[in-house]
């Protein structure tokens, strides 16, 4: 009766020669533990590969990619997804690495770019033994590194439908950072170091203020008026008829749209490089004219979305908060 085959055991010199092979093959030596004292290997024969803390599945439009944030804190994504990502009709890592070192597209990669190609990170997954991967910004220098060849006229005929990939994949990453996906994907957003989180800020707030541009439409002023009750216009003292907006929609604004971007952070700091200038609470601009265009306003965008959807099949601000508890799990200290 054969055993079933484990990887939970370090590899030695008395390990069966193709389990040895393929628990070994490709593995990087600078990922093996080396006794400083001696320069040898440890007695025990184990190689220590980084180790992935949380893992999950991005989407990037159609396609689905694996990734993972390793203990010292890189995200990665699997070799194999990174041909995915390219449309590859082979989706194994070595189509990936045999295409990036084509014709045409090889001699005009960065050479930093193509060392770190060459030399994907082992590590371990938390549901199998070995893998193989990129740290996630590869992705993003290999589709600009595409997309200006492509532009530059060096791809073949065949390499062309690389570069439609490289300008999704670019589209994409102008919006939401490759790395904010991986975080949201695996997880990671939640227990993330204090710099991470400061980081990931800046990523939605600018220091400059921008020109105003309209980000709230006025069907979510509707819908919270009818939520509360509100009389839908107003006459100011000029006579001018408008929409009505009572001091309590600004609350709702904050507590509901804006605390909730990375568990109140993002607010903290708009509040700091926006802050009030009088005793009523004026302000010089709205918050969204600092949000940064891409990722800031992508994000406020989908957070209005889904709070517009909630107030919608809500028939009142009670019947809405208990919603919002319950779609937005942690969300506890908004005084719900």
């Amino acid at each position: 009766m054969s055993t079933k085959k484990t990887y939970d055991q370090p590899l030695t010199v008395d390990m069966p020669f193709d389990e040895a092979l393929e628990r070994f093959i490709n593995t990087d030596p600078k990922e093996i533990k080396v006794d400083p004292a001696t320069n040898d290997i440890p007695e025990d024969g184990r190689i220590d590969l980084p180790v992935a803390t949380h893992q999950g599945q991005m989407t990037i439009g159609d396609l689905t990619l694996d990734c993972y944030v390793l203990a010292d804190g890189r995200r990665v994504l699997h070799k194999g997804g990174m041909a995915r990502a390219l449309g590859l009709k082979s989706e194994g890592g070595n189509a990936f690495m045999k295409t990036m070192q084509g014709k045409g597209l090889g001699s005009r990669l960065p050479e930093k770019l193509r060392e770190k190609i060459d030399n994907p990170i082992n590590f371990k997954p938390l549901n199998r033994d070995l893998a193989h991967g990129y740290e996630a910004d590869v992705l993003s220098e290999v589709a600009r590194a595409i997309a200006k060849a492509d532009k530059e006229g060096g791809l073949t005929r065949q390499q062309h439908r690389l570069a439609v990939q490289a300008q999704i994949l670019l589209n994409a990453f102008a919006k939401v950072g490759v790395v904010a996906l991986i975080d949201e994907a695996t997880g990671y957003q939640k227990v993330r170091s204090p710099d991470a989180l400061r980081l990931l800020v800046q990523q939605y707030v600018d220091e400059e203020m921008r020109e105003w541009e309209k980000e709230f439409p006025d069907s979510f002023y509707v819908e919270i008026n009818r939520m509360y009750g509100n009389k839908q216009l107003t006459q100011t003292r000029s006579g001018t008829v408008m929409q009505n907006r009572p001091q309590h929609i600004a609350n709702f604004t904050r507590t509901y749209i804006y605390h909730p971007l990375e568990n109140g952070e993002v607010l903290k700091e708009l509040d700091r490089v926006n802050p009030k200038v009088d005793k009523k609470g004026t302000r010089k601009a709205r918050f969204h004219q600092h949000l940064k265009l891409g990722y800031g306003l992508e994000k406020l965008k989908r957070q209005i979305q889904e709070i517009q959807t909630l107030v919608t099949v809500s028939d009142n601000i009670g019947q809405f908060k208990r919603l919002f508890a319950k779609r937005f799990l942690g969300q506890q200290d908004l005084g719900l």
